[in-house]
């Protein structure tokens, strides 16, 4: 992307301080904690579609959840910020506090499944303002798309789409050690440049922040499990991801810029995707917890657990090199490239679980 190595030379003097004083406390208010939550002891139960064999604990996406919300405010009275900044962060850091509330009751006890969807439903559609509220952000955003009457209903209802498909997506995908927390470390790690040569302190601090929030729970939960984020951490980092693209789009109106994001999520998105259909294919009740996603099959053939997640951080890190290479002038190839490995994996899955003779997947 030329937009980031033309403007990083700008931002290099201040930006390594700078981002270190917003980075270190937060990892620390992470790891504190994360501990805490470990003494809380919110039991995890194995049942038959987990991966793990002993009580763990739940809950260490408080951490990253506390980061967020403490946080970004800090960022955006360090970087170069405008008040239209400090508006859109309003309803983003709501979105954030509202799923992460109701996840976390989720997690303590379960929740009904249409409470939990219409706490993801607001908090999509938070998110979506907090894009509008964007310096940047116009009703003519997608003029490439749609008559300018209708740019807006587009990007809304896109938009709403989007962070809801992320933020179930990521939810799916936490289920082995370090997988879905990885990646949208990465995610959030790669925000930041964006964020700061597109000049959107929000988004450079919200990635900064989820960054920070993972990379202090990460070494509880990679590669042995000592705690997992629980709803409150896979939800809120799905979502926070999912709105990511939103800022890009809205900051720059290049939908292949706002790819991005996408494309690190690939491994994610067409894990969930080929699950989805071969479940609907095979007459199985969608709506059913199982253990027949790639990522779980994968394991259950004998892979590690490591072996599975370096896989997918390897993924996002495929994604943010093609980002880098051809976004955005070549985002069809940028999508096929980063799309091919996809179908190696979910071969290579599926001929080990016929090996491992695993005829029944779910």
């Amino acid at each position: 992307m030329d937009i980031i190595h033309t403007g990083l030379d700008r931002l290099l003097p201040n930006l390594p301080l700078r981002l270190l004083l917003l980075l270190a406390p937060a990892v620390l208010l992470s790891v504190l904690l994360v501990r805490r939550m470990i003494g809380l002891a919110v039991m995890d139960m194995p049942v038959g579609r987990s991966a793990h064999e002993q009580p763990t604990p739940r809950g260490g996406g408080v951490g990253m959840v506390a980061c967020v919300l403490l946080g970004v405010p800090a960022a955006l009275s360090i970087l170069p910020s405008s008040g239209s900044h400090l508006w859109a962060a309003v309803p983003l850091l709501s979105a954030v506090a509202l799923l992460a509330a109701v996840s976390w009751l989720d997690d303590l006890r379960q929740l009904p499944p249409l409470l939990k969807l219409a706490a993801q439903g607001v908090s999509a559609a938070l998110c979506v303002l907090a894009a509008l509220a964007e310096p940047a952000g116009t009703p003519a955003l997608l003029p490439s798309l749609a008559p300018k009457g209708w740019s807006l209903a587009v990007f809304c209802i896109g938009g709403f789409g989007w962070v809801m498909l992320c933020t179930n997506a990521v939810n799916f995908m936490d289920g082995l050690n370090g997988l879905a927390s990885g990646v949208c470390a990465l995610c959030g790690l790669f925000a930041v440049p964006l964020g700061l040569v597109g000049g959107d302190p929000l988004l450079s601090g919200a990635g900064l922040m989820l960054f920070a929030g993972l990379l202090g729970f990460l070494p509880f939960n990679f590669p042995r499990a000592r705690i997992f984020m629980g709803d409150v951490g896979s939800q809120v980092c799905g979502l926070l991801v999912g709105s990511f693209s939103l800022l890009l789009l809205a900051d720059t109106g290049r939908i292949t810029l706002a790819l991005s994001m996408p494309l690190m999520l690939t491994g994610i998105l067409l894990d969930v995707l080929f699950t989805l259909v071969r479940r609907l294919r095979n007459r199985e009740r969608i709506t059913q917890a199982h253990r027949g996603h790639l990522y779980q099959v994968a394991y259950r053939s004998g892979l590690s657990r490591v072996t599975v997640t370096l896989m997918h951080w390897g993924f996002a890190i495929w994604g943010l090199a093609l980002s880098l290479a051809l976004l955005p002038e070549r985002p069809l190839t940028a999508a096929i490239m980063a799309i091919l490995p996809q179908f190696s994996w979910a071969m290579t899955v599926r001929q080990r679980a016929a090996r491992a003779g695993l005829a029944e997947w779910s």
